[in-house]
């Protein structure tokens, strides 16, 4: 899953072919792509990237 634009991206790569949904609600997003990794008999849960707002950028805080 990422954050871009305002919304969230599930990429699900089965095979060669990879799709996306997006989502403007993260629980919906994240509750898709728990799905998805059962369907597909994937173990755990990879990490979610934080929205480009939040990061800091820089090193120093302020």
């Amino acid at each position: 899953m990422k954050f871009i634009n305002g919304q969230w991206l599930v990429r699900v790569v089965e095979g060669d072919e990879l799709t996306h949904r997006l989502f403007d609600i993260h629980a919906e997003a994240e509750a898709f792509a728990e799905e998805e990794r059962h369907r597909l008999g994937l173990p755990g849960e990879p990490p979610t990237e934080e929205p480009i707002e939040t990061k800091r950028r820089g090193g120093r805080g302020r």
